[in-house]
């Protein structure tokens, strides 16, 4: 049976967030929806880089780990420590059992 390592427990706080898309007037308006409060572990896989149509990316890879809960979905933000991770993949639901869950994170930075 899975479990996560004694050295780190879940301790680092995380806030779930989920894009909404609404219509006011005719248009569509995204805006951030807090969903809950996270206790978890973050680790911190490496970073890759590369050079994409001109532009330098530096690509964050990283997984959080924490209890299970049924409506973690794809595309998730995850704020930890105010930075944003987007939940890249399917949440994985280790070893079927419905008591912990390893995300795989990807960090949003810029904009336009």
């Amino acid at each position: 049976m899975y479990k996560p390592a004694n050295i780190r427990q879940f301790v680092t706080p995380a806030i779930q967030k989920r894009t909404q898309v609404d219509m006011v007037n005719g248009r569509t308006q995204k805006s951030v929806v807090e969903l809950s409060n996270l206790m978890g572990k973050f680790k911190q896989k490496g970073t890759g880089e590369l050079n994409a149509n001109g532009l330098y990316v530096i690509n964050d890879k990283t997984t959080y780990t924490t209890w299970w809960k049924s409506d973690f979905k794809s595309g998730d933000i995850l704020n930890i420590n105010g930075t944003d991770f987007k939940v890249t993949g399917q949440p994985e639901n280790v070893e079927m059992r419905g008591r912990y869950a390893v995300l795989t994170l990807e960090r949003i930075e810029g904009g336009a």
